[in-house]
């Protein structure tokens, strides 16, 4: 690796790192935020829907935005943006301050990672390309390893202010770096942005998200014929028609249409949001291990660094892997570990031991297929040019699928009557009856990972093309 990639790959990995971080670190906040604004616990839940929904919003409008006006200088906004976010979040008295801070980290979070991915893949030469996409998927995990418990120090030792405020060094150590990337920009006609695609894409997004978070699986049909859901999931499935209309008149429409008409790139959307719903199956580990190996409320969580560090080390061995076998291969590999992991949850798992193996299993399935493959096959599949737009659509299903996974496991959960424990003095019965609802959940899981396993026997990538660089 010569001195100009690895100055390329340090660069848009730090700011990988940095959005990454934000989405554990707040969590072990909430409650002290709860108390230090006076904020209503109903509303304690918005702290983190909106950041959610402006970063699934920001994703394809940002992609875009870097393809048309250049990755180097939307990726230095956006690290920009993030800090300007972290310090008026940081300095917040109230909870409107707080969720203008975190929506300004949102919109400026939304581009890191889809424009990581994009800058990496097309400046690494093929033969390396997945290795490169790897170590972006290793520093996704290490960051998301490292939120929670850096949440925690800083909310123990110093103050939850903290939590925001050390975005602003990292920023200012990419930007400095940032600026001495080479430029990227096209010369020629001046571009101009899908401003309808845009604003229609953006109502169907938060109104499918928002509609999603909305589902209550403990009273499923109830909560769907509520007016908090049934009307945003509506207009989310009614302003489709639109949004195609729209798409088709755009002279640079902001979501290709042609896209949808590709099979490999339908599948690989399918496999991302199968992917979301597999990664929130593992936010349960926490609480199944309690079960299990009989812990103290909250120690689960330090359990849960078994699986995360399983998920950081395979994603660059994914990569390598990719670079020697080929996506698809990675990503039935990938499926195939995930589905015996669960299995594991289900069956098995009886003890530490037991438990360890089935969260390596899940931990390496997902390191494999989260991300890696994915990207790759969208970089094979879409012009250069694309690339921010095209990845930043893997990014927005997998984040419809990170909505969706609460809604059908928890309600494996939920009927299988172990919420209605909540609170009881534990006894062996009771233990039962919820140990076999979390083995219900990761059951379904199986079958969610089984499902992907199928879709990626039908990918079907074109054959090796030249081994050309495309330069960054």
């Amino acid at each position: 690796m010569d001195k100009k990639l690895r100055f390329i790959l340090i660069t848009f990995l730090l700011g990988v790192f940095l959005g990454a971080l934000d989405s554990g670190i707040v969590s072990p906040a909430l409650t002290t935020l709860i108390e230090d604004l006076g904020i209503d616990l109903k509303w304690t839940v918005w702290v983190v829907t909106i950041y959610t929904l402006v970063y699934a919003v920001s994703m394809p409008i940002v992609g875009k935005l870097a393809d048309l006006f250049g990755r180097k200088r939307v990726f230095l906004t956006g690290i920009t943006l993030f800090a300007i976010g972290s310090v008026i979040a940081g300095f917040s008295q109230s909870l409107p301050y707080l969720l203008v801070g975190r929506a300004v980290q949102a919109l400026g979070g939304g581009g890191i990672i889809p424009i990581a991915n994009a800058v990496i893949g097309s400046s690494f030469p093929k033969e390396k390309r997945g290795m490169a996409l790897g170590f972006v998927g290793a520093m996704f995990g290490i960051a998301t390893i490292l939120g929670p418990n850096v949440g925690g120090f800083f909310v123990a030792q110093l103050s939850w202010r903290w939590i925001f405020f050390i975005n602003i060094p990292i920023a200012l150590i990419i930007l400095a770096m940032g600026l001495k990337l080479p430029d990227d920009r096209t010369e020629g006609e001046k571009p101009s942005l899908d401003w309808g695609g845009a604003a229609v894409l953006s109502l169907v997004i938060v109104s499918l998200l928002l509609g999603l978070t909305n589902l209550d699986t403990n009273e499923f049909v109830q909560s769907i014929l509520s007016m908090t859901v049934w009307p945003l999931l509506l207009i989310s499935i009614v302003f489709i028609y639109p949004l195609i209309r729209v798409e088709k008149l755009a002279k640079d429409p902001i979501i290709k249409l042609s896209y949808f008409k590709d099979r490999n790139i339908v599948l690989a959307l399918l496999i991302s949001t199968i992917t979301g719903i597999g990664i929130i199956s593992m936010i349960f580990v926490p609480s199944f291990s309690e079960i299990i190996l009989s812990l103290s409320r909250g120690q689960g969580g330090y359990v849960m660094t078994i699986l995360a560090v399983a998920s950081g080390f395979a994603a660059p061995i994914g990569g390598v892997l990719l670079d020697k076998w080929g996506a698809k291969q990675v990503v039935l590999l990938g499926f195939s570990l995930s589905l015996l992991g669960s299995l594991f949850f289900v069956y098995l798992a009886d003890g530490w031991i037991t438990l360890s193996l089935g969260m390596v299993l899940s931990g390496v399935g997902i390191g494999f297929t989260m991300g890696t493959p994915l990207n790759y096959i969208m970089l094979e599949l879409t012009p250069d040019r694309e690339a921010g737009a095209a990845l930043s659509l893997v990014s927005l299903f997998r984040s419809v699928g990170t909505s969706l996974g609460p809604v059908i496991l928890a309600g494996f959960i939920a009927t299988s009557g172990a919420t209605t424990f909540s609170g009881s003095k534990m006894t062996d019965a009771i233990r039962d009856v919820i140990l076999s609802g979390y083995q219900h959940m990761y059951l379904a899981a199986s079958v969610i990972f089984f499902i992907g396993l199928i879709l990626g026997v039908f990918l079907k990538m074109p054959a090796k093309e030249s081994e050309v660089h495309r330069s960054y």
